[in-house]
């Protein structure tokens, strides 16, 4: 069957886009009444991801055409993906022994997987901002988890799907600052890296970071495709997208216009349900224990985080306090602190966030 490992690979990695090439005639408004179950599928996969569950999905596995002596007449590096142009065609006359009717469920079973990929893109692309950020950082998570087990050729082949240009475990300069203008370490910035004739010197492992990070940007796109039949559907997940948000937090005796501008800017972020930077994160963590709030008040603030894991936010917040660990309660950074990691947002003519607090609060005790 031609393109048989191809339909294989899409069960696996829907997202994929030569999916266009092989099911290029599918017509997805007359699917979605041959198979309501992909609909049905597509929501669940979507609240799960934006309840902050990161679902655990199968590699694919073995890729026999690897083994293959047939190379590609365009490019003849099967196998290896650095350059490929994607045209696909050294799968074109795939040999492996499947019986037609084997054959047959290989191909169905990735129809209906690039269908419900599809319909979740629609599905997700009429929700807010916030709910489309959530859904696209746990999707890209699980996602990359089962892509960190493939063998690289499956690796670099996803790669070039996506656009970043490789040279074994080297990142091209323009795809690497893609991804890392996105990640705020300093071990990503460009000027700690060493790159040679216009390719940045990376591992493995952050290859796969850079791959998540693609993929992040990806899912969090929208796209202008909507069939009516979908609308039930759309409404009962802005149903449930309602429980999940916390806008209108109550910060109790905490005033909030009292908050000097970046940590001001954080917690707007995070409401919004933008994935803000670890740094960000602390900064504003440490702000508010430092002016009276509880562990459990700031959980409540970080349940619109799009990466929101509970335990793992409650450890967090509770080793800032010094509930954890060796006991050290921290204090929230300095401003030159928060310059140096580009969470400053204004000239505040302070020399730390708390300052700011307390002088803006005792201004108003006068004034009362």
């Amino acid at each position: 069957m031609k393109f048989l490992p191809i339909f294989r690979l899409l069960s696996t990695y829907p997202f994929l886009s030569f999916s266009s090439k092989l099911f290029h005639d599918l017509e997805i408004e007359k699917e979605l009444s041959k198979f309501p179950d992909t609909i049905e599928n597509a929501k669940r996969n979507i609240l799960q991801a934006i309840s902050g569950k990161v679902v655990q999905k199968s590699p694919l596995g073995t890729f026999p055409c690897f083994e293959c002596e047939l190379k590609c007449s365009k490019c003849g590096e099967l196998g290896r993906f650095q350059n490929c142009n994607l045209c696909m065609e050294c799968f074109a006359n795939c040999t492996v022994p499947y019986s037609r009717e084997a054959a047959e469920k290989v191909r169905l079973s990735a129809k209906l997987s690039v269908l419900t990929f599809a319909i979740e893109k629609m599905l997700v692309s009429r929700l807010e901002d916030w709910v489309r950020m959530r859904f696209a950082v746990n999707e890209a998570e699980s996602f990359s988890r089962a892509i960190e087990k493939e063998r690289d050729e499956v690796i670099w082949l996803i790669a070039r799907d996506l656009g970043l240009k490789l040279r074994n475990w080297e990142v091209h300069i323009s795809s690497y600052l893609k991804a890392s203008s996105r990640i705020r370490d300093d071990e990503w910035r460009l000027l700690n890296k060493t790159f040679s004739q216009g390719y940045v010197k990376t591992t493995k492992p952050q290859v796969l970071r850079i791959i998540k990070e693609y993929l992040r940007m990806m899912f969090f796109e929208k796209i202008d495709i909507f069939f009516s039949i979908l609308e039930p559907h759309l409404r009962e997940i802005e149903k449930t997208v309602l429980k999940e948000r916390r806008v209108d937090i109550d910060l109790g005796a905490v005033d909030v216009s009292c908050f000097p501008p970046c940590m001001a800017e954080i917690l707007s972020e995070i409401r919004r349900g933008m994935n803000v930077p670890h740094t960000a994160r602390f900064a504003l963590t440490s702000f508010l224990l430092n002016i009276g709030m509880k562990v459990d008040e700031i959980i409540e603030i970080f349940k619109t985080a799009p990466d929101f894991d509970e335990e793992k936010s409650r450890y967090q917040i509770e080793h800032i306090a010094g509930m954890k660990g060796k006991g050290t309660e921290y204090t929230a950074p300095s401003c030159n602190t928060m310059r140096t990691y580009q969470n400053c947002v204004s000239n505040c003519n302070v020399k730390h966030p708390l300052i700011f607090y307390k002088n803006c609060k005792k201004r108003k005790k006068v004034k009362s």
